[in-house]
């Protein structure tokens, strides 16, 4: 069977409660027991919050592909009567996509979501198309009218429409026997239509070994300093807080000074107060009652810390709480009412949640004796571990597959075509009249077509090419642009049609970037590229340009993306402006930190380097606590045959007189732009130093004028050694680097931060020895290959050179031909690893690059180091 899972309730604010918690450890159990069967989830992009903590639940057990986001104008929510046309057009809508799935059962976690947002849950109109299952809670509400609903007309009528959608369900997952008989007894529903599947709780709870200080910590930020009982929950009057506050006051006096009262729930400050005046009003004084809320994993703590957890409610469909502490080792009380005995399975450990006495009385007894509250700890371990969220699964499975035997669904695994269930979706959407004043056509335009991508579209690998759009600056990271995407063109990867994309600061969204396809190839390019890009899941998209300032202007949209399970990956040279900021001008570091933020909302990153890579996950871990754990940093070192990169040609005149200078005299050569941190001003002193000691050397510097550096080109423009010993050479042609790597005898590379360090693959590849600052990136690339110095000062790189110029002429320097290089083809191939990789983690592999003979390198897996921590903001 092909089975969808509609997640709305874990997307609302049901996944703070225990009606998310059992939706998603249901969705989970069901997919890792599916054995035959196909489950794919969906998901409601009118409620975004959610739609990644989805995904992270998954990772590892459900391909990206099998996770679908449908979309629809919103706002929905039922609360709003403003809203109803909207919401009868997004139920057509939600409809038409589940029918695009052609499932054999759909089941949903919750119906009783919409009212105060905007999940969409309505009755099936397709009955007899597919199976409809839904898990069923508790009636609360139908047991309580007078309280929950009768006050609210408008909450009333939604609520019985809910339980319309119950009525006609197929069949009920109920979380406990005592839901599955309310449900017989309040909705008149055949015994079959009914099945309990029990429940269990999240792998997060169990026993813990809790350090002095971690568990100190906690309970002396939370004010429980003493041995405390605890109460998970919310205000809700079935939650019966007023007479456990009333059952606190009649507590001996001394009982009550040992302990606290620690309720923890996901209440606002409003909730807050009323919670303290009721206590007070019970006669709870404020220093008794701690009231907070708090994290899964502090929640954990708590209930291995507690002295007994206590659940008082006099209605519940399960009793999550009861379950979760026990799991945890406590000693858990109870009322005996609804689903609590089931869950708790001991009549010693249950009372009567109507009577503040009967309560008072099982309260002090637990806190009073000590063998009751161990046996209770004992018996209450044993008993959940009968709970099993792969049993509750299996459970459901068998009674999907009864109801499929009694029940034919139509046609088995037959996909209906898209534009069929697209035709009908807008025929029914059409004749559903907009409310006055409403405009968004445009909005219900791209739902459908978010919500209905064709099938049998090739999937696009969009590459971002937004500043070689844009200009080429022929810099480093230009060279790594233009030689990248070229291999993409040529050599696209199997399944995918590459398409280079742009964007810019002031437009939403990336458009087709046809303009930089002819520019690599020689050809003018018109306007054409102006075009939209399309986008459906299967795509995926690889920031390959840098651009700080595009990528978090397209935030919003690169969200979508994501959204709709389109991984965004990006490929990050170095992150120099956050480590050196003072060698960048002035506005750089933050921008560049907006840009690594936005980066880390999405699925990694792919650097140029294990260096760069390094530094960027200490840097993460240092800026973002609680940084996702999905997020990964992978490294891939770039190639090196110039040849490939779609190469400058062309040679100036005086270039033929130049190169033969160079023979005249040992020669070195820096390559890069001219900026502070490069070290041109420190080499240009060294030399100045040796040509004063009598020194006969020559250097060569090609790079572009950069920033801060205005002085030291007044001093390269005048110098009295220009043109004879000193050479500068702007915005020169590739084919005459080349020239120059072969000419020259040395490269020096004096940078104090690189991401990579290309300049010494290059110059190893045409045999050129290297003389290079000691830092890591470059011991990385060049290992001991090259001779290294260090210090600041121009004295201490002469000192450097002249022990080098030494050992060159006695043939004892450090030779270059086993530095290990790779091709732009290698390095494309194993960039597209990562970028192509699934989001699941996988394990590490082998990182190492290992030289063969001839200098070429195995194709080694690139390096995956992996980041944990949650998405943050820009």
């Amino acid at each position: 069977m092909r089975i969808v899972i509609d997640m709305q309730g874990v997307q609302t604010q049901s996944r703070f409660r225990g009606i998310g918690r059992y939706g998603l450890c249901l969705a989970q159990a069901l997919v890792r027991n599916r054995g035959r069967h196909e489950v794919l989830l969906a998901l409601n992009s009118l409620l975004p919050e959610a739609i990644d903590g989805i995904r992270a639940a998954f990772d590892g057990l459900l391909p990206c592909e099998c996770i679908r986001v449908w979309y629809a104008p919103g706002p929905t929510r039922a609360a709003d009567a403003g809203n109803d046309a909207r919401r009868r057009r997004a139920e057509v809508i939600r409809e038409a996509f589940l029918a695009s799935l052609a499932p054999d059962v759909v089941h949903v976690t919750s119906v009783f979501e919409g009212f105060g947002d905007d999940a969409v849950t309505g009755a099936p109109a397709s009955r007899g198309s597919w199976i409809t299952s839904v898990s069923h809670h508790d009636l609360i509400p139908w047991h309580d009218p007078d309280r929950y609903l009768r006050p609210d007309p408008l909450r009333e009528r939604w609520y019985r429409d809910r339980l319309d959608v119950l009525r006609h369900a197929d069949l009920l997952l109920a979380n406990s026997e005592f839901t599955a008989r309310d449900a017989h007894r309040a909705l008149a529903l055949a015994e079959e239509r009914v099945v309990c599947v029990s429940a269990a709780c999240a792998p997060v709870f169990g026993p813990l070994a809790l350090a002095g200080a971690r568990a100190e910590s906690l309970v002396r930020r939370l004010g429980l300093d003493r041995p405390f009982v605890l109460a998970a929950g919310t205000i809700e009057p079935h939650k019966n807080l007023a007479r456990l506050f009333r059952a606190w006051a009649r507590l001996r006096r001394d009982v009550r000074e040992r302990h606290r009262l620690a309720l923890i729930g996901r209440n606002d400050e409003r909730h807050r107060r009323l919670l303290r005046d009721m206590a007070r009003t019970a006669g709870v004084r404020d220093e008794e009652l701690v009231l907070a809320h708090v994290s899964d994993d502090e929640l954990v703590a708590l209930y291995n810390l507690c002295a007994v957890t206590v659940l008082p409610s006099y209605d519940e469909g399960f009793g999550l709480p009861a379950l979760e502490a026990m799991t945890c080792g406590a000693a858990v009380i109870g009322a005996n009412a609804a689903s609590i005995p089931e869950v708790i399975g001991r009549e010693d450990a249950l009372f009567d949640p109507y009577d503040d006495v009967a309560i008072a009385e099982k309260l002090e007894q637990v806190l009073t004796d000590e063998v009751l509250r161990a046996s209770l700890k004992a018996s209450g371990r044993e008993r959940a571990g009968r709970f099993s969220w792969d049993a509750t699964a299996k459970r459901a499975f068998a009674a999907l597959e009864r109801v499929a035997k009694r029940r034919d669904p139509g046609p088995t695994g037959e996909r209906p075509r898209v534009g069929d269930v697209l035709s009908a979706c807008i025929d029914a959407v059409a004749g559903i009249a907009p409310a006055p004043g409403e405009r968004e056509s445009l909005a219900l335009a791209q739902a459908l077509a978010y919500s209905f991508p064709p099938r049998d579209r090739v999937p696009r690998l969009f590459v971002d090419v937004s500043e070689l759009e844009q200009r080429d600056a022929r810099t480093g990271c230009q060279r790594v642009t233009r030689s990248v995407l070229l291999e993409l063109l040529r050599n696209p990867p199997a399944g995918f049609r590459v398409e280079p994309v742009y964007a810019t600061v002031d437009s939403f969204g990336y458009r087709y970037a046809r303009r930089a396809i002819a520019r690599l190839g020689g050809r003018s390019g018109g306007d054409e590229d102006a075009v939209p890009i399309d986008f459906c899941p299967g795509d995926v998209f690889f920031g390959l340009d840098y651009q700080a300032q595009v990528v978090p202007a397209q935030r919003d949209f690169l969200l979508l993306l994501k959204r709709l399970g389109i991984p965004c990956r990006f490929l990050v040279h170095d992150i120099l402006p956050v480590l050196l900021p003072d060698y960048f001008p002035a506005g750089t570091e933050p921008g560049f930190r907006r840009w690594l933020c936005t980066l880390a909302l999405f699925d990694g990153v792919v650097c140029v380097s294990q260096a760069t890579a390094n530094a960027l996950r200490d840097w993460y871990r240092a800026h973002l606590p609680g940084f996702d754990p999905r997020f990964r940093i992978e490294w891939v070192h770039n190639g090196a045959d110039i040849e490939s990169s779609a190469p400058s040609a062309g040679l100036p005149a005086e270039a033929p007189t130049l190169l033969a200078q160079l023979d005249a005299r040992p020669s070195f050569l820096m390559v890069g732009t001219i900026e502070p941190r490069k070290g041109h001003g420190q080499a240009l002193a060294a030399f100045e130093a040796l040509w004063a000691e009598g020194v006969d050397v020559g250097l060569v510097i090609v790079g572009k004028q950069g920033w801060h550096v205005e002085a030291l080109i007044e001093r390269l423009r005048g110098h009295p050694e220009r043109n004879r010993r000193l050479y500068w050479l702007e915005g020169i042609s590739d084919e005459y680097l080349e020239k120059l790597y072969d000419a020259a005898d040395c490269l020096i590379a004096a940078s104090e931060g690189e991401g990579f360090g290309l300049p010494l693959i290059e110059a190893a590849r045409r045999g050129l020895p290297i003389l290079a600052r000691d830092i890591p990136v470059f011991r990385e690339v060049a290992g001991d290959h090259a001779a290294y110095f260090a210090g600041r000062e121009g004295t201490d790189l002469a000192a450097t050179m002249k022990d080098w110029l030494a050992q060159y002429a006695a043939g004892r320097h450090p030779k270059p031909d086993a530095v290990p290089w790779i091709s732009w083809r290698e390095s494309t191939r194993r960039l597209l690893e990562c970028v192509l990789a699934e989001r699941a983690p996988s394990p590490r592999r082998g990182a190492d690059e290992r030289a063969r003979p001839g200098g070429s390198v195995e194709a080694a897996a690139p390096a995956r180091e992996e980041i944990h921590g949650g998405a943050q903001g820009a």
